[in-house]
């Protein structure tokens, strides 16, 4: 059971860290600080690495696959 409730907590975060992204999106200095802070996180740091570079804006969440429900329409 703690292992299931892990891997919600770390979709949760997830989902967070990729809707935070894209509402930052068009501020860089913004979002290139909170992507130095999602670096902290050994588990997040690729994550915001390849939000680093992408020229595109992130997708919702659940493109990605994320079942979080902190953002749902």
């Amino acid at each position: 059971m703690a292992a299931n409730e892990a891997v919600t907590e770390a979709e949760h975060v997830k989902s967070l860290i990729i809707s935070t992204a894209s509402a930052l999106w068009e501020d860089k200095e913004a979002l290139g600080k909170f992507l130095d802070v999602v670096r902290r996180s050994e588990t997040f740091a690729p994550l915001a690495d390849s939000m680093a570079q992408s020229q595109v804006c992130p997708a919702k969440p659940s493109f990605y696959g994320v079942k979080s429900r902190e953002f749902q329409d």
